[in-house]
């Protein structure tokens, strides 16, 4: 397993939880759409690959990042291309019918598959569903994992409005809901925002209450043992038991990223520094030089950023100021900040945000918030708070 951080991984590079692979077949085989509910960096992405990379029975997997996509209709043009080119509709002699129909507008032909290119004039979501409603191969399924699908639904709302958005929730849902299209596809939605957050400031949740949750954890604890035991079997480096304790405790929220972002930088210290031994005031350089480099952590603030504006940026950054400040924030001082910024009806969804996002939780104490990660906090405070 090679130390990489902040990319998704696949193959050997892929820490298998059992218990958590375990419970996706669950709902999939109980067929079940489902949507992949954890922070950021938490290894959403790397769990779709290992799910794609190694079906059981009679499921195939198709995988779409949907995070550059800014229009219904282009959305479903893009599942289109993508469903075009796997075995589960290939060989449909329906699918084929259907092609010859539509040959005029193909804009690529190929032994990979079919692409249609942008027409304004054809309804894609119609397209997909006389599609999918054609498989190949009977008593197979065919599992769709929609990437990033919550930033393209903010991509839509920012471009075309809130109506456009809440027409785009409806479609998916009706997709979901067609008898013909559910008894052959399920989907999987994930995404670096959180989907209940963004729906709920649309007043629309019920068009995503039909969806599982698979919530993703961080590690418990023997499982970050496990994980950096891993990684660091081919390293020129060894780690004692305490030492790896050390690690973990510092870390705190048991995250794959920041575990990997440590043993990164312990390993180029040991490569340029040449220490004889890994000791604990090694590893508190590997964490300070950890922090230094911006580009690990600046995309929490760009999220923040990109998709909040005025107010309601300015609402977040103050309770992540005062929280790396202070270490905790309470309820009251929270609600003091929403009528100091006038956001009184829509706080909540904001700190709801946040806590989607993996900036904060209030898991010990209703009343009180605090950042999940000592490293966030301390990184914030240095680069953003001052």
């Amino acid at each position: 397993m090679k130390i990489q951080a902040g990319l998704p991984v696949s193959g050997s590079n892929f820490f298998i939880r059992g218990k958590l692979i375990d419970r996706a077949w669950d709902l999939i085989e109980t067929g079940n759409h489902i949507l992949i509910a954890a922070p950021r960096r938490v290894g959403k992405t790397s769990l779709m690959y290992y799910l794609r990379d190694n079906p059981r029975g009679n499921y195939s997997f198709l995988y779409l990042d949907t995070e550059s996509i800014n229009n219904e209709n282009e959305f479903f043009r893009r599942i289109v291309n993508k469903v075009l080119k796997v075995d589960f509709v290939k060989n449909s002699q329906k699918v084929i019918t259907f092609l010859e129909r539509h040959r005029p507008t193909i804009k690529k032909l190929g032994l990979d598959g079919v692409e249609f290119g942008v027409r304004e004039e054809h309804d894609y979501m119609d397209m997909l569903i006389q599609i999918l409603t054609s498989p190949a191969q009977e008593g197979k399924k065919l599992i769709i994992m929609l990437d990033e699908f919550p930033e393209t639904l903010e991509n839509i709302i920012n471009d075309e409005g809130d109506n456009q958005g809440r027409h785009f929730l409806q479609s998916n849902r009706a997709l979901r809901h067609n008898r013909e299209v559910s008894k052959n596809v399920q989907f999987i939605y994930t995404g670096s925002i959180g989907l209940e957050n963004a729906v709920s400031r649309l007043n629309a949740i019920k068009t995503i209450n039909d969806l599982s949750r698979l919530k993703i954890p961080p590690f418990e604890y023997q499982e970050g043992r496990d994980f950096i035991a891993r990684l660091t079997e081919h390293v020129e480096f060894d780690l004692s038991e305490t030492l790896i304790d050390y690690i973990l405790e510092k870390i705190e929220w048991l995250i794959p990223f920041y575990i990997q972002l440590v043993l990164y930088e312990l390993k180029f210290i040991h490569k340029t520094q040449t220490p004889s031994t890994i000791t604990k005031r090694t590893i508190d350089l590997a964490f300070s030089a950890m922090l230094e480099q911006r580009n690990h952590f600046e995309h929490w603030h760009t999220r923040l950023r990109t998709a909040l504006k005025g107010n309601d940026y300015n609402f977040v950054k103050d309770i992540l100021n005062l929280t790396s400040e202070k270490e905790t924030i309470t309820v009251n001082e929270i609600y003091n900040l929403a009528v100091k910024y006038e956001l009184e009806s829509s706080y909540k969804i904001l700190v709801g945000s946040l806590v989607y996002d993996g900036f904060i939780n209030n898991n010990d104490n209703n009343s009180i918030y605090r950042y999940n990660s000592p490293i966030l906090r301390m990184w914030w405070k240095k680069n953003v708070a001052n």
